[in-house]
């Protein structure tokens, strides 16, 4: 389906940054945006390639995600709409550092790095407000990479579960929902293997805090997760798995 300009335009009133902007300043910035549609599995850009773009996702769900000269996978994050990625046009960078797939039917809002920065040129607090999300998004990444280094499998995985039934989880009568995400892609997203991530859910769910089922995860007691992602390694009541 083709979205028309008042799609787009509607949609852009969904960012944050473009919320207290004027209908008359923002409506020519929708009328230049292209729109790019992308199937289940498909690949939108891989790392190193020529970034022209910035991409705001409409509908569907994207991984972004690094790939090691083993072929491992290391998710960095998921996007849901109504989200903005590829904002390293706004830094000078030219190529991608990462690699972004669609996990479902995706359509994205794409817009040219000379019309973004004539628009931003004109209202610089726009600028400045996806600066801050920017940097919302850098500190995230910063404490993944001290997660991976720092901390044993059970209690990544106890933190990115509490962080996702944050950010994405959706509440029903037995918990808190986390839908949507393979054990592989989980396994990939706190930097180990299936094996590993199989036997922490486990324990997970013998301690009573979660509920497992088809690629979907039920967290029964969110304060009781909330309290073991506080602990220490030393001081996990639940024994941790060192092993990757």
């Amino acid at each position: 389906m083709i979205h028309t300009d008042n799609d787009i335009l509607s949609s852009l009133y969904k960012i944050r940054y473009f919320e207290n902007v004027a209908e008359k300043d923002l409506a020519p910035l929708a009328a230049l945006v292209k729109q790019r549609s992308y199937k289940k599995g498909e690949l939108i850009f891989s790392a190193d390639q020529k970034c022209r773009n910035l991409h705001i996702l409409s509908s569907g769900e994207i991984k972004i995600f690094m790939v090691s000269e083993m072929g491992r996978e290391q998710i960095i994050h998921f996007i849901k709409p109504f989200v903005f990625f590829g904002e390293e046009i706004l830094f000078g960078e030219n190529r991608y550092e990462a690699c972004a797939a669609a996990l479902c039917k995706t359509v994205l809002y794409d817009i040219g790095k000379k019309d973004l920065e004539d628009f931003i040129l004109a209202r610089p607090q726009v600028g400045i407000a996806m600066l801050a999300c920017f940097g919302e998004r850098l500190k995230k990444l910063m404490k993944m990479v001290g997660d991976l280094a720092l901390k044993d499998v059970q209690c990544r995985l106890v933190c990115r579960l509490v962080q996702m039934a944050h950010e994405q989880g959706k509440k029903t009568k037995d918990g808190i929902l986390i839908d949507g995400l393979t054990r592989e892609e989980l396994a990939s997203y706190i930097g180990t293997v299936r094996e590993s991530l199989s036997r922490c859910l486990t324990r997970l769910q013998d301690a009573r805090l979660i509920k497992l089922g088809r690629k979907k995860i039920i967290v029964n007691d969110m304060d009781g997760l909330k309290d073991l992602s506080e602990f220490s390694q030393s001081r996990m009541p639940i024994h941790a798995d060192h092993r990757p």
